[in-house]
Order: C-alpha cells, then sequence, then structure tokens
C-alpha cells in the first residue's frame, strides 16, 4: 500500500451511476475519450476495469478489488472515473471503505444514466443469463421476477426516481448521447467545467465480439471501450418491441408508466397495445 496515498490529494472525481445495462460504460468511454482529464491510462494485459473505480469491486464483488488496486487507479487521471450501481447512498461503501465514501459525498460530481427501461431489462435479460440460471427464462417471467420485494421492473423505476430526486446530480438521457452527441459533450463540458475534445468519430465505438475485447484488453494503454457485451447461448438482445406481449407491456405499464411518461419515453398508455 502507498503510505504517502491521500484521497484529498487527487482530482475532482466523477461518480458515474446507472441501473445496469443503461449505458454507463458508452458514458466513461465517452468521458475518457472526448475529456483529457478523464483519460486514464492501464497497462497492456490488465483488466479493462482499471481505468475507471468500479465501487461495487471493493465490496460486494465475488472478486473483491484490494484498496492497494484502487489507489492506482484513483491517481491515473487528473479527474478520475467512479462507477456504481449501487442507490446514492452507497451503504456497502460506507461500511467499508467510509474515507473514500466521505470523499465521494464531499466532492464528487455525478452523473446518473438513465435508458428506456423496457430496452433496459431487455438487455439484462439477456446479461444475466450468462451467470443467474434463475433468470434462464421467457422475457414474461424474468419482468415479474422480484428482486427485494419488487418486480424487476418496479425495482429499476424505484432505482431511477431514487437517484433524480437526489440535488446536484446531472441525469444524462443514454438516447441524448446516442442521437445528439456533440450537444451532449458541449453540455456535459459545461457541468463538469472541462473542455471537450469532440474527437470523431465522437462516440467510442463497443468491440463487434468478445474477443476483440479481449484483445484491447492485452494490448493496448488506452482502449476505446470497456463495455461489457451481453451474450448467452448465441443469444441477442431482442428490441423489447418484438418480444413484450400485451400482457406484458400491461405489466410494464403498471409498475412504470408514470416514469417513462416523465421521462419522455411514452406519450399515454397507448403503447400497450400499439403492435406496430
Amino acid at each position: 500500500m502507498n503510505q504517502s496515498f491521500k484521497l484529498e490529494d487527487l482530482g475532482q472525481p466523477i461518480l458515474v451511476a446507472s441501473h445496469p445495462r443503461s449505458g454507463t460504460h458508452l458514458t466513461m468511454d465517452t468521458l475518457r475519450r472526448q475529456f483529457t482529464a478523464c483519460a486514464a491510462w492501464k497497462w497492456p494485459g490488465e483488466r479493462l476495469d482499471r481505468l475507471y473505480l468500479p465501487l461495487e469491486g471493493l465490496t460486494v464483488s465475488e472478486k473483491e478489488m484490494s484498496w492497494c488496486i484502487a489507489q492506482r487507479i484513483l491517481g491515473r487521471s487528473p479527474r478520475p472515473l467512479l462507477k456504481t450501481h449501487a442507490y446514492p447512498a452507497l451503504a456497502h461503501l460506507k461500511a467499508d471503505f467510509p474515507k473514500l465514501h466521505q470523499w465521494i459525498q464531499d466532492t464528487a460530481q455525478t452523473i446518473y444514466v438513465v435508458r428506456d427501461g423496457r430496452s433496459v431489462l431487455c438487455s439484462r435479460h439477456l446479461f444475466m443469463q450468462s451467470y443467474n440460471p434463475e433468470t434462464r427464462c421467457s422475457i414474461s417471467e424474468f419482468l415479474r421476477q422480484e428482486v427485494n420485494g419488487k418486480s424487476r421492473v418496479r425495482a429499476w423505476a424505484t432505482h431511477v426516481q431514487t437517484w433524480m430526486a437526489q440535488p446536484d446530480v446531472t441525469v444524462l438521457q443514454f438516447e441524448q448521447v446516442i442521437q445528439q452527441p456533440r450537444q451532449t459533450l458541449a453540455d456535459l463540458g459545461e457541468k463538469l467545467s472541462l473542455s471537450p475534445r469532440f474527437v470523431e468519430p465522437l462516440l467510442p465505438r463497443s468491440p463487434h465480439n468478445i474477443w476483440q475485447g479481449r484483445w484491447a484488453r492485452l494490448t493496448q494503454w488506452h482502449p476505446e471501450s470497456t463495455a461489457i457485451i451481453g451474450y448467452y447461448g448465441g443469444q441477442k438482445t431482442r428490441k423489447w418491441r418484438d418480444i413484450l406481449s400485451e400482457g406484458d407491456r400491461y405489466f410494464f405499464h403498471q409498475e412504470a408508466g408514470e416514469l417513462l411518461l416523465k421521462l419522455g419515453y411514452i406519450s399515454s398508455d397507448a403503447w400497450v397495445t400499439d403492435q406496430s
């Protein structure tokens, strides 16, 4: 451990929070690509998550990261990137790393990435099948499975609503990043007090397959993408319009329709019966 390491000597961190499969990595990779202060590096062969600090990697992951490694990551860019899928209190971190928790609460600028929950859960369904046998079921069953007493749909909505209710959190819609990258960069630059580089292409390119990502990990200091590809049994993520039945849509609307309306993803309940 670096005995001279002090959190107060580091630059202001940027916390990128989201519900899983909402565009977390696209956001972090865009920040690394377009803002010099966020451009961390890693040794060839090091894991891709050495380009940012995954907070759950310190506390709840099966392969917990050591504090020594975390220190190295935090020192690799003037504005270190932190990632979380937790709730705003960061309870696990507070219990195990109180000084780090307090530093984040006191100094971090927070970006919360939100994406249409229907797309989020279709993507999450495929992704979770690679490690959780209980999710190897129909999308209808998956949506209705309970997480801490809530359906997966309601759990998504609760996560989003909780973060959106926090003060001083910049809410960034995934779809805006994709559709309006230049304006998004300008807005982020203003929020973060950083000047975007506007390097073309404006958005990082995701690996075409898992092997391309592994090659980047083995050979590159500044990989373009840290995206984690969802893959199980040769399946590909399908669009919600193609796989949600009318019953699924009705259930989703009952559980999270108000939030979909608030975020502008729907304008009424007509989508429940619209199969076009």
